[in-house]
């Protein structure tokens, strides 16, 4: 009789707790939402690729899914990647030579998500991302990452949310100081000083962005004067220019966000009459493992921030670049950087 009693009792408390835990915890998100979340969180889905990159540098055990953006993940990004990060779903969010690909909200509920981190901030359609995910029943939680000045509140929020506070505040408290030291080095450059920058976004070098764009917020942070001005016509950008516009705008400075670009173009005859290009100052932005500068934006523009101003003014830049491009990386992904890594994004 005592036995039969005590077993209903555990029962019953098996029962009780398993109600709590199905009850979970109720958090408020970066747009104010109220969300409830299952106690214990161990898989959680990228809606974007701002969101991707945020969550692998606060909890990358927490990872399923991985939206790199533009370019495909390659040998030189994977080796900056956990080997379990490296195996995990893999979306590709534009056409990169000629393909496209995107999980279907089916997919998405197989990957089996606790609940899916978006982007939120200025500007985010909140109530259609949440209609969406609601579709698989899905909870979603906004993150706001909507340029550099976010990104410490952001990376912070995220460490309270999935239980990593001290990881979340470290990677802020380091955002927050080398953000500083860079506007403190640009706000000493008199304008008649800083270098004018050519943004190049495609192969040919022929697509860019205007001064105005949030693509390019990290050339401008870091003392960058961009060439091509004007209104962004839209999101998108990548405004298509001519050769003889940027002979016209001849920039001391290129950026370019595709490595095959800077080749070509030492090689073909009619851009050396671009400075840039005659004086070998064609710099392409790093993408390990995530692109440091744009498509997509993401936390990774603080380590892009410094390597652009040291790109830009060598002998003004606030510390040792290759000392803070190591301990950046070994803290934002846990990578350690080579000296042939070093050269290869500072020569």
């Amino acid at each position: 009789m005592v036995a039969m009693l005590l077993r209903r009792v555990f029962v019953v408390g098996v029962a009780l707790l398993a109600g709590l835990a199905a009850a979970g915890r109720e958090i408020t998100d970066m747009a104010g939402r109220q969300v409830t979340l299952p106690d214990r969180v161990t898989r959680v889905y990228a809606a974007q690729p701002y969101t991707s990159a945020a969550l692998y540098v606060v909890a990358p055990d927490l990872v399923i899914n991985l939206q790199p953006g533009c370019f495909p993940l390659g040998a030189t990004e994977k080796r900056f990647l956990t080997p379990a990060a490296c195996g995990v779903a893999v979306e590709l969010t534009q056409p990169v030579q000629g393909e496209h690909s995107r999980l279907s909200l089916e997919a998405i509920l197989a990957l089996r998500p606790d609940f899916a981190l978006a982007k939120g901030g200025p500007g985010a359609d909140t109530t259609r991302i949440t209609e969406q995910f609601a579709r698989i029943k899905v909870p979603v939680v906004f993150v706001d990452l909507d340029g550099l000045a976010a990104y410490p509140a952001g990376l912070e929020f995220l460490g309270r949310l999935l239980g990593r506070e001290e990881r979340g505040a470290a990677l802020a408290a380091y955002a927050r100081q080398r953000l500083a030291a860079i506007e403190a080095m640009v706000a000493a450059i008199p304008p008649a000083e800083r270098v004018r920058v050519y943004y190049a976004e495609s192969e040919d070098g022929l697509a860019t962005e205007s001064d105005q764009s949030f693509h390019a917020e990290p050339i401008r942070r870091a003392g960058g004067v961009i060439v091509h001005q004007g209104e962004l016509k839209t999101h998108f950008g990548m405004e298509k220019v001519s050769l003889e516009q940027v002979l016209m705008y001849n920039p001391e400075v290129i950026v370019s966000l595709v490595p095959e670009f800077a080749g070509r173009a030492y090689a073909d005859a009619r851009w050396q009459g671009v400075k840039a290009v005659s004086g070998r100052r064609i710099h392409t932005v790093p993408r390990t493992p995530f692109n440091w500068l744009d498509r997509p934006p993401s936390v990774m523009q603080i380590m892009g921030l410094q390597w652009l101003a040291y790109c830009f003014y060598p002998e003004r830049y606030p510390g040792q670049i290759r000392q803070d491009i190591r301990d950046g990386l070994r803290l934002f992904v846990g990578s350690e950087v080579t000296d042939a890594d070093l050269e290869a994004w500072l020569r």
